[in-house]
């Protein structure tokens, strides 16, 4: 038991560093590249801000380091105007009013952040921006940092746009492929419940064709993403018309395509239950094609679709379980090739 629960987690820590990796390389050699820049481009000896911010702009984990990286930007320039434009006001070293001047000064800063709508961190960067402006100076919290910023956020946008800009395209495919191999799993063990009427068996079924919720979830993620890719990053506004279709083709279908798994997982398992032995003989060869279609959609074999329609037709009027069962997974057939948009087979 303790063996399984150490692998797991390695498993998963294992996961997350792979994940990581890539990432973590870009940021590494950007740093390198920007530190060099602003040396030699701006004279600056130790050049903090430029190498912060590649880290900022391409660590791991963020939906899109070219925004990441344009908000950054909005949110230096907007932290420092506020923080220099405070200095104007004198207000001389008393204690009371240079720290009423920071609350306010922050409190501006994080407001007028937030006006450009790009996130936390055009908020937080203003702020942050601005106080460096206040604690450190002018000069060295001011233009320097800005000049820094720029050169980071420059080698930051050569990484995420050119260097490593992900195919939004080939990310909605496999997150949709994904999506109907965990469906395709549960059509199989629900064929296996048909083959030995266990309600067990079906039991298992429906939840696995459950948990494909993970995967839609997922999925919707990567539509968000990948619409915010199309604004974005130079590979979307390049595929921006098929990505929105794509993406709208995804919306309507992956929804339907879930809603009717889980309808035909929960009336087989009443089936099973409540009308044993009512099964047509043709419904374990029929689930098991739809597990195939959903699972390789690009190379399903063919069914004779009227046929199985005139199965469920002939099935005892009573048996509205079975009855249910066969329309979904009828209907299921062509759902990976409607989502995926793949040519029409002659079944």
């Amino acid at each position: 038991m303790a063996g399984s629960v150490l692998r797991g987690r390695w498993l998963r820590l294992r996961d997350r560093a792979v994940a990581a990796s890539g990432d973590a390389l870009a940021t590494a050699v950007a740093v390198a590249i920007a530190w060099a820049l602003a040396r030699w481009l701006a004279g600056h000896e130790r050049p903090m801000f430029a190498v912060v911010t590649c880290v900022i702009c391409l660590a791991p984990g963020l939906a899109n380091h070219g925004r990441q990286a344009l908000a950054m930007l909005m949110g230096v320039f907007t932290g420092i105007a506020v923080g220099e434009l405070s200095l104007l006001v004198p207000i001389g070293h008393d204690y009371a009013p240079a720290v009423l001047r920071l609350s306010v000064v922050t409190f501006l800063a994080i407001t007028g952040g937030a006006l450009w709508g790009q996130g936390p961190v055009t908020a937080i960067q203003s702020g942050v921006s601005a106080l460096m402006v206040l604690t450190m100076g002018p000069v060295a919290a001011g233009p320097e940092r800005l000049i820094d910023v720029g050169i980071g956020t420059a080698v930051g946008l050569m990484f995420s746009q050119i260097l490593m800009t992900p195919d939004p395209e080939r990310s909605l495919e496999k997150s949709a492929r994904s999506l109907l191999a965990e469906l395709a799993q549960g059509m199989a063990l629900a064929a296996r419940a048909v083959e030995a009427a266990n309600l067990r068996d079906a039991r298992a079924a429906a939840h696995r064709l459950s948990a494909a919720r993970g995967q839609l979830v997922a999925l919707d993620g990567g539509i968000a993403l990948a619409r915010d890719n199309a604004r974005w990053s130079l590979r979307g506004w390049r595929a921006g018309p098929r990505l929105a279709v794509m993406a709208d083709r995804y919306d309507r279908h992956a929804v339907r395509i879930y809603a009717q798994a889980m309808i035909l997982g929960d009336e087989l398992y009443h089936a099973l239950r409540d009308e044993p032995g009512r099964a047509p003989p043709d419904m374990v060869r029929l689930l098991d094609h739809v597990a195939q279609c959903l699972a390789d959609p690009d190379h399903a074999p063919r069914i004779d679709r009227a046929a199985a329609a005139r199965m469920i037709a002939e099935l005892d009027p009573g048996a509205v379980h079975w009855h249910a069962v066969g329309q979904q997974a009828v209907a299921l057939i062509t759902a990976g090739r409607e989502l995926l948009a793949l040519p029409a087979q002659n079944h």
